[in-house]
């Protein structure tokens, strides 16, 4: 199966989709923010980034970007349910724009969550 990181600052969020994936399978790292998150990336070789968009010390649009620049860089799927001042769609147009893989609205349905991981995954 795949080695996956998430970055998400929600501690509940993180446990929640590590176990999620591990049952499926799956090799899952974490890191609370997107600057821990690259970091890790920087030592280990992941197959999928799953990222939040909304995070303290690095969002997920940098965290998109610092990956894309990348020669070999990871699939990403990007996750959020906006905030108070950025709505929820025109974050996950513009992750979609700067090539994340997918988009996925929060709260997280498990199994459009599945669907996304192994389409992602198959390329």
């Amino acid at each position: 199966m795949a080695r996956i990181l998430v970055i998400d600052d929600e501690p509940d969020i993180c446990f929640i989709l590590k176990t999620f994936l591990t049952r499926d399978g799956h090799t899952v790292d974490t890191a609370e923010n997107g600057k821990l998150g690259i970091q890790l990336t920087e030592v280990n070789d992941y197959d999928l980034v799953v990222t939040d968009m909304i995070m303290p010390e690095m969002d997920g649009l940098e965290v998109i970007a610092a990956l894309k620049a990348r020669p070999q860089a990871p699939r990403i799927i990007a996750l959020t349910g906006g905030s108070e001042r950025l709505d929820r769609s025109l974050l996950l147009s513009t992750a979609k724009a700067m090539r994340a893989d997918k988009v996925i609205a929060k709260p997280i349905d498990m199994k459009v969550l599945r669907a996304a991981v192994d389409e992602v995954l198959a390329g």
